[in-house]
């Protein structure tokens, strides 16, 4: 009878919420002593002699004692080919910090060549966000932990392990921070870190939609701290053993690891492994290392990143990034050029733009276009503050859905069934600086989820950037958003060699513009 529907259901919601909690032990003793073994390994005997890739990093770092090395990473290929080469080189340590890490063949091939590390004595940590988690995931992770030498601790978890969704009822504040972090750090002394995720899009390996980023290698000093800050997030008590949280199981790492994706087809399955296959055995990264062929530009570099308490909202303010990017930063004179790939600038940061504009600043922005977004709400939440911002001169780009990325090739993945979104988060200040990290210009970046990045002091680095943004070639890749003297906006491009002007938003229908029109009014761009 339905008047005793309501109340069962109620009955069986209370009972699925009321008996779900976070445990009361985060760090279980296994974890706990491969950190303290990390300690250990990282204080080598003085008599042991250092193997070649260690004397190749300590020659450098002689003749650079003030300063850090770094080298762009820009293209997927090369992404997953260093990852996966350092990995193999290490000797004593990898901690591993990220938002995303698919179950798709990039993590797969990854977890392998980890568990691989591990069986040579290497320490392994790996830090993941549970934001993107799944029951197939923690599968595959408890059954990777179970190695003596890895330990894999989720920050910030869902304590709804199968009804996930439930947790968004349960605990929505807390549920909203996020450890949007991504670095991975080879025996303290060679780190890469950056906006890509672990996964095939991200590595530009997807069949439909792919990510265009970048990543920086690092090598020196700067490394320390990127070390530093691993060890906070590592130690917090928002992050946890991943036993204590899911349910072991009785399958082997080889046999998760041997089990398709349910989401491709066999076809694609053999189709990316051929692709990462190939980016290894062009690689010659290993080989450049150790004969110090890697053409490292050596400059001060300072890494920051938000306080890990900010997961639980104990930071203080000025412990966060977009604090310390300030302090640091400062105003710019001359320059302002920003690739975001989510930018959300909110009426404050839209009132700085002009005032920087109208002061004769330069200031430049490449962000997706609607059609290149990945997250609609984004675009409501910047499509309308264009016209305040290209008012007081700002220039505005909006990356083309259909942008040919370095990786674009018929070796690496098909141009005719692949598009592009912006993922990368960068910016110049004048001729000086340049910020390469995971924070993108919006308020969710700012106030709610983690972050990290290095600013680098290269004026030759932020005058390339400020290139990018100023050359006529980027019109082969983006829309140039342009306010017309009637207030009402175009799209200047190039396609197919020929100037074109669209009098409307590129490759966006009706009921997608009244969609952003409905969002754009409501007041949820502190979410974004």
């Amino acid at each position: 009878m339905p008047c005793f529907r309501l109340p069962s259901a109620l009955l069986m919601l209370s009972a699925l919420t009321a008996c779900q909690s976070l445990p009361d032990i985060a760090h279980l003793p296994k974890s706990q002593l491969i950190t303290e073994q990390v300690k250990v390994n990282r204080q080598k005997p003085i008599d042991i002699a250092p193997d070649a890739l260690d004397q190749a990093i300590d020659e450098q770092i002689a003749h650079h004692r003030h300063a850090s090395g770094y080298y762009p990473i820009a293209t997927g290929a090369n992404a997953f080919a260093a990852r996966s080469v350092l990995t193999d080189m290490a000797t004593t340590t990898i901690d591993i910090q990220y938002y995303i890490w698919h179950n798709d063949e990039a993590g797969r091939m990854m977890i392998h060549d980890l568990w691989e590390a591990a069986e040579r004595g290497v320490m392994v940590r790996l830090l993941l966000d549970d934001f993107n988690g799944s029951p197939k995931l923690d599968e595959l992770l408890l059954a990777f932990a179970k190695h003596p030498n890895v330990a894999v601790r989720l920050s910030n978890p869902f304590s709804h392990r199968k009804f996930r969704s439930a947790s968004f009822l349960t605990e929505p504040t807390r549920i909203n921070r996020r450890m949007h972090n991504k670095s991975m750090t080879f025996d303290n002394r060679l780190s890469i870190i950056g906006g890509r995720n672990i996964g095939n899009e991200y590595l530009n390996n997807a069949k439909h939609n792919n990510f265009s980023d970048m990543d920086v290698l690092l090598i020196g000093a700067v490394v320390d701290d990127v070390t530093t800050s691993f060890e906070q997030y590592w130690s917090s008590p928002t992050s946890y053993d991943i036993e204590t949280l899911a349910k072991p199981t009785p399958k082997t790492l080889s046999e998760l690891l041997d089990e398709p994706p349910s989401t491709v087809s066999s076809n694609e399955q053999v189709r990316a492994l051929r692709t990462y296959r190939q980016a290894l055995a062009s690689s010659t990264i290993g080989e450049d290392l150790i004969n110090k062929r890697v053409p490292f530009r050596w400059a001060m570099i300072e890494f920051l990143a938000d306080d890990a308490k900010k997961l639980s909202n104990d930071a203080a303010l000025d412990a966060h990034l977009v604090s310390l990017l300030q302090a640091r930063l400062g105003r710019p004179m001359q320059k302002l050029s920003i690739i975001s790939s989510y930018f959300v600038p909110t009426k404050e940061g839209v009132r700085t733009l002009r005032r920087l504009a109208k002061s004769g600043v330069a200031v430049s922005i490449l962000t997706n276009s609607y059609d290149a977004t990945d997250v609609g709400a984004v675009h409501a939440g910047y499509g309308h503050w264009r016209h305040d911002l290209l008012d007081a001169g700002v220039n505005l780009y909006e990356l083309k859905s259909t942008a040919i990325s370095i990786d674009d090739n018929k070796l690496w993945r098909s141009k005719q069934t692949s598009t592009t979104s912006l993922h990368a988060k960068a910016f110049a200040v004048d001729d000086a600086q340049v910020f390469i990290g995971s924070y993108n210009i919006d308020p969710r970046s700012a106030n709610l989820n983690t972050e990290l990045g290095v600013i680098i002091h290269d004026g030759r680095l932020a005058q390339q950037l400020h290139g990018a943004l100023h050359s006529q070639r980027i019109l082969n890749q983006a829309y140039k958003v342009v306010l017309t003297k009637q207030n009402t906006l175009e799209w200047h491009t190039l396609e197919h060699g020929k100037y074109t002007i669209h009098k409307s938003e590129p490759n966006m229908k009706i009921r997608h513009r009244a969609g952003v029109a409905v969002m754009s009014l409501m007041p949820i761009d502190w979410l974004l």
